[in-house]
């Protein structure tokens, strides 16, 4: 093991930077929880689609889910259609998020890298899978106003085009254990004092 080439004297703020500040919510999580409940998704993920999954595999899955954002400690968390918007303008080289992201934790690019191997490509779906999963938690449940819906909404469908993806990559694999675990983790609602009716 190697120490982290990003700057450590950043890791305590992954408490204090929130993310989804663009969108009207209850409460903000911050970059310290996304990354935890990402590796814990991505975890009950890869038990249920990979069971048989070696040990230095779960390490690589682990660290990349605790790390993937770590960079958004210094830059704050820039908004997804953005980020995509970005991508599809520079369609065929790296946009200039994702330079400076590489940039800032290199730790989490090489991992990244590692994790798209062809043969082990699962890993970065079960990872996305995970990723996406967090925020359709999130969205249902500190979302405020038409945003939730058209979120939540916007994150089924990714999801559902994620593992269509998986699935044709790695037919091998059970990527209905995906399915299993959001249906699971997206089952109990937070219900929130402000959505009691007013008498």
């Amino acid at each position: 093991m190697e120490p982290l080439k990003f700057d450590i004297r950043n890791l305590p703020f992954a408490g204090t930077v929130t993310r989804w500040h663009s969108v009207n919510c209850h409460r903000y999580p911050s970059i310290a929880e996304h990354s935890c409940l990402v590796a814990l998704y991505a975890r009950e993920i890869a038990a249920r689609v990979v069971p048989q999954l070696k040990a230095e595999q779960q390490v690589l899955l682990y660290e990349l889910a605790l790390l993937h954002d770590l960079s958004e400690i210094v830059t704050g968390d820039m908004p997804s259609p953005i980020k995509r918007a970005l991508r599809e303008h520079f369609e065929g080289q790296a946009s200039p998020i994702d330079q400076l992201e590489r940039a800032i934790c290199p730790d989490a690019a090489q991992r990244e890298d590692l994790a798209q191997v062809p043969e082990q490509s699962y890993l970065w779906r079960i990872l996305k899978l995970a990723d996406i999963l967090d925020a359709l938690v999130v969205i249902r449940q500190e979302g405020k106003g038409p945003a939730r819906e058209v979120i939540s909404q916007e994150r089924s469908e990714a999801f559902e085009s994620l593992l269509i993806k998986a699935q044709a990559e790695h037919p091998d694999l059970n990527w209905e254990g995906a399915r299993w675990v959001r249906d699971r983790v997206c089952e109990l609602k937070h219900v929130q004092l402000d959505e009691f009716g007013r008498a």
